[in-house]
């Protein structure tokens, strides 16, 4: 009994022994660089640490192993300052061979799919024209989006500038596409989360800037002409914009379905009671097709108050290029726009300005 005891406790022992965590294996033969050290390396976002290494053989055969990554990731195997990309799926075996001398013309790829493609990428880079590395890296890019050589190639450089810019609206449909793919596939990965991250950030960049322009322009445009609205009021009487023409105005775009919308009338009546014997006149737009809530709403308001639904709203809102509510504007005593406005504070600094 204890024998029968004793092998199987060396049994259970062999097993765990077996169970180690999932590897990959890199592994070939480099003429002209026997005896040298190689090394294999993981480059993350911030670092890149060496995980293995080892003495090339006299024969010029090596052979590095480290443990799997659980999500795709780029490695480098390194000799001097002599380097080759890598993208590791999982448990892979990749077989890299080539002479030190004239890596490029003779370095052979097994195993790896997207290696091979971010080699040919990095080859075509130190020859070829911008327009055809952007033919180059857009096949690979639309060919498999979800691949480490499409992520590889929406950041690649060429002579120290980017292939495809983030910066510009149509370059970054590349990166939606990778970034996209990657949220679809592996969301939790890190670099899936840069990624989105700085898409987001470019889109909201040129959000911003796109609404700085717009406002340069209807300023321009409100030098020449008042941009007048003409709407009905909670008695039906049209009341026109220009009626204030000679007070400085506070144009409010709103709607009674706004979180908060009690509060934030109360902080346009503070402001008209603060002014109003100086000069301040409120025209207030409201985007709302509940006709009769809108005007129990609005009927113990002092300024004046118009309304358009929903679907007569678009001509109105893109004259003054609203393109979220609340959206406030000042208009000083000729009816020139003089600022658009989030908070009330900055609001109130410029209606002292204009009074």
């Amino acid at each position: 009994m204890n024998s029968n005891k004793l092998l199987f406790l060396i049994g259970y022992i062999a097993l765990i022994g077996c169970s180690n965590e999932p590897t990959f294996e890199v592994s070939g033969t480099i003429k002209g660089a026997q005896e040298q050290m190689i090394y294999l390396e993981h480059s993350s976002l911030t670092k890149t640490q060496i995980v293995d290494s080892c003495e090339i053989d006299e024969d010029g055969t090596y052979s590095l192993e480290a443990s799997a990554p659980k999500f795709p990731d780029f490695y480098s195997i390194r000799i001097g300052n002599r380097s080759l990309t890598l993208a590791v799926d999982s448990t892979e075996q990749i077989q890299v061979s080539c002479a030190l001398n004239d890596l490029p013309n003779t370095l052979n790829i097994t195993g790896s799919q997207a290696s091979l493609e971010i080699a040919k990428m990095r080859s075509a880079a130190r020859t070829s024209s911008r327009d055809d590395m952007r033919t180059l890296t857009q096949d690979i890019i639309v060919a498999n989006p979800a691949s480490l050589a499409a992520y590889y190639a929406v950041y690649l450089k060429q002579d120290g500038k980017a292939i495809w810019d983030m910066s510009d609206y149509k370059d970054r449909r590349m990166y939606q596409a990778v970034a996209t793919s990657f949220e679809l596939k592996m969301p939790e990965y890190y670099r899936t989360k840069a990624l989105r991250t700085q898409v987001l950030e470019s889109l909201e960049q040129e959000r911003n800037q796109r609404t700085q322009l717009a406002m340069q322009e209807l300023v321009e445009e409100s030098d020449n002409t008042f941009l007048d609205i003409t709407l009905p009021d909670n008695e039906g009487d049209m009341r026109s914009l220009s009626d204030l023409r000679g007070n400085v105005i506070i144009l409010d775009f709103s709607s009674i379905q706004i979180e908060q919308y009690a509060a934030y009338n109360l902080e346009l009546r503070e402001l008209y009671n603060k002014y109003q014997k100086e000069g301040l006149s409120i025209y207030s737009v409201a985007v709302d097709s509940y006709q009769f809530a809108w005007e129990d709403m609005v009927k113990e308001l002092p300024w004046t108050t118009v309304r358009t639904d929903h679907n007569t709203a678009s001509s109105v809102l893109m004259t003054y290029n609203v393109q979220a509510l609340p959206t406030l504007y000042l208009l000083d005593r000729e009816g020139n726009v003089q600022g658009r406005y989030t908070d009330f504070q900055s609001l109130e600094t410029d209606i002292k300005k204009y009074l």
